[in-house]
């Protein structure tokens, strides 16, 4: 049985809406004010929040932010009350991840075809394979093909979990950055194939995520000295970031299997960053995670 929160410090509107909620057959729970609804989304994983955006504490706005920057219920569908109506307020819900909008006083007919339209998008979703779970698989065949250890957890794939754990970056940008730096090499891969480079790229055609994951793997496979010409295309799949992290990350891994030394890797790196033009916000942070460790290994 579906399972809607409203959320609304309006305790007669909020109750009105549960009972019409559960006379449709949804379950209904109900908050008055953003953290709770926080907590009730994180326990109780619905699937679909009636969003007031005028809350006590944190408004209906940074709620909807967090939920969507939140792995544990990004997912989960948000659909904005307000009393306003003007188009500014519509683009600032669309643009901190609101999935659709309703102006009171609210029509229940409305609420019923918009509800019904969500919950067929995410059965549909539902049924798709997690795009994490697909890279990890190529990765695992890749790196058989290679002839490498089946390692999820290479140092690549630690560097980049914890950058992203100090970035703060929404959901989403963390997945492709993770997806792109735990994809398998497609040039050494085509070094064990008959296969060009770009063969190998293009068996992703079928993935919805082969959008985005095409430019990024041409972008991390062209000369790092001369990959410009891919970034008007990597911002327009939203996923520049991602891909930035995943050279920076990449490289210096890379560098530091030849020169077993942290300190002279991380050098070589910022020396690079003037002409490879790396992220500097991802450097800047790689800098102090490597700070970090030297700290603790002092401490041991």
């Amino acid at each position: 049985m579906p399972k809607i929160l409203v959320v609304d410090d309006n305790e007669q509107l909020s109750s009105m809406l549960k009972d019409v909620l559960e006379s449709w057959g949804y379950t209904a729970l109900k908050a008055t004010e953003g953290r709770s609804c926080l907590e009730i989304a994180r326990q109780e994983q619905p699937d679909i929040i009636l969003l007031d955006i005028m809350l006590p504490g944190l408004s209906g706005y940074e709620v909807c932010s967090e939920l969507k920057r939140d792995g544990r219920t990004h997912s989960i569908a948000v659909i904005m009350m307000t009393a306003l109506e003007d188009l500014e307020s519509r683009i600032h819900g669309y643009k901190v991840g609101a999935d659709n909008f309703l102006v009171k006083p609210i029509n229940y007919n409305e609420v019923k075809a918009i509800i019904q339209k969500l919950l067929k998008e995410k059965l549909y979703e539902d049924t798709l394979e997690e795009s994490c779970n697909v890279a990890k698989a190529f990765r695992r065949f890749g790196q058989l093909l290679l002839g490498q250890p089946t390692n999820i957890n290479a140092p690549n794939m630690v560097y980049c979990n914890k950058l992203l754990e100090s970035l703060n970056w929404d959901w989403a940008m963390a997945q492709k950055a993770r997806i792109a730096v735990m994809f398998p090499s497609p040039a050494e891969l085509a070094k064990r194939t008959n296969l060009t480079v770009e063969q190998v790229i293009s068996l992703t055609d079928g993935l919805y995520m082969g959008r985005w994951l095409q430019p990024v793997l041409r972008f991390l496979n062209a000369p790092v000295d001369n990959n410009e010409a891919f970034r008007p295309e990597l911002e327009r799949q939203n996923c520049l970031k991602a891909a930035e992290l995943a050279l920076i990350v990449n490289r210096y891994t890379s560098l530091l299997k030849e020169k077993q030394d942290r300190e002279l890797t991380f050098s070589i790196l910022k020396r690079e960053s003037a002409v490879n033009h790396y992220n500097r916000e991802v450097l800047k942070q790689l800098e102090e995670i490597l700070r970090a460790e030297q700290i603790l290994e002092n401490i041991k």
